[in-house]
């Protein structure tokens, strides 16, 4: 069963003032959900007094409510941050991927439409490994081993194919009409 986040979740290390910081973290919170695994949130939306005070980059999108790290569950953050380079295409707002080779979080930053303050105005697409936060990035990409492995240990994993639902509904929808129109004739 996948988390449900919570606004509550996004916003234990400070609650922020502003519309559009609050706006952006409902987006947030929805873009979490759609996210098929068990997860705990350690941080998502800080003041940029905390920030600054962790050591968080000064491009850090957790001041704009726009980015969360999280550890999974029943995953390492390495296999995570696989999945998503797998399904990338599947996120369209996906803006930032980083995984941590000396813990367990998993960082992910997001630029949605409707959002506010995003870096560079629209999503990069950017995969990272790094070492600590606030600490060389590098560029990172999976192995196709590692493509290979999160594919057959997370078949569930995989995003909703949200075009065939809505067809399937709507299908559904028209041939509960015709039915309820040939029955009262």
């Amino acid at each position: 069963m996948p988390t449900k986040p919570t606004l509550e979740a996004l916003t234990a290390r400070g609650k922020p003032s502003d519309t559009a910081t609050l706006v952006n973290l409902e987006l947030l919170r929805k873009f979490m959900a759609k996210v098929p695994f068990q997860y705990a949130i350690t941080s998502g939306y800080r003041s940029p007094e905390y920030n600054r005070s962790i050591g968080g980059s000064s491009t850090s999108q957790h001041p704009n409510g726009l980015a969360v790290d999280l550890v999974p569950n029943g995953m390492t953050s390495r296999e995570l941050a696989t999945w998503f380079w797998i399904h990338k295409d599947s996120y369209p707002e996906l803006d930032q991927v980083i995984w941590y080779r000396n813990t367990r979080h998993l960082h992910i930053g997001i630029c949605p439409p409707f959002s506010s303050n995003c870096i560079g105005g629209a999503p990069r697409k950017d995969f990272y490994a790094a070492s600590s936060e606030g600490l060389g990035y590098d560029r990172w990409a999976p192995t196709q081993a590692e493509v290979d492995s999160v594919n057959a240990r997370f078949p569930q994993g995989k995003p909703l194919p949200w075009g065939w639902i809505l067809g399937a509904g709507a299908l559904t929808i028209v041939a509960g009409l015709g039915a309820y129109f040939y029955i009262r004739r």
